[in-house]
């Protein structure tokens, strides 16, 4: 589904400024800061204002298009199409690369807690945080 379908099916009013930041957050691989989205408008030449990107993201939070998640390793908050496969990420506190895994490994724990304690959970976050490969062999290489 496209940005422009997404904003229809979730009855948005269509803005350019909306769609562009959808498309963003849909062709990405990973979670993005609004410093990052910012920078993929400027090298896409679309002017935009960090309070607009702001407002635009909260209002795909509100009707979870958008999932809002934070990191301990930065102060700053990163945000996600909402896809039907869930993703968690591996972060690399070196280089701050976010590596996506395919399966979220407390799937079968969360079930269990949730059918002992008859409690339904809506939403998890998972944060792991390491040195990524690239940067195990730089530091391996300095030593």
């Amino acid at each position: 589904m496209n940005a422009r379908e997404t904003l229809s099916k979730y009855h948005l009013k269509y803005s350019k400024q909306r769609e562009v930041l959808l498309e963003l957050l849909q062709n990405s691989n990973e979670p993005m800061s609004v410093d990052d989205l910012i920078e993929q408008l400027r090298l896409k030449n679309v002017s935009m204002n960090q309070s607009t990107v702001y407002r635009i993201i909260d209002h795909f939070c509100a009707q979870r298009i958008v999932e809002k998640t934070s990191s301990t390793l930065q102060p700053k908050h990163f945000y996600a199409f909402i896809r039907s496969d869930h993703h968690h990420y591996l972060y690399c506190q070196i280089c701050h690369t976010h590596i996506p895994l395919d399966v979220c490994p407390m799937e079968s724990w969360f079930k269990s807690v949730e059918d002992t304690h008859g409690f339904q959970m809506t939403q998890h976050h998972i944060e792991i945080i390491g040195l990524c490969a690239e940067c195990q062999q730089k530091i391996s290489h300095s030593n």
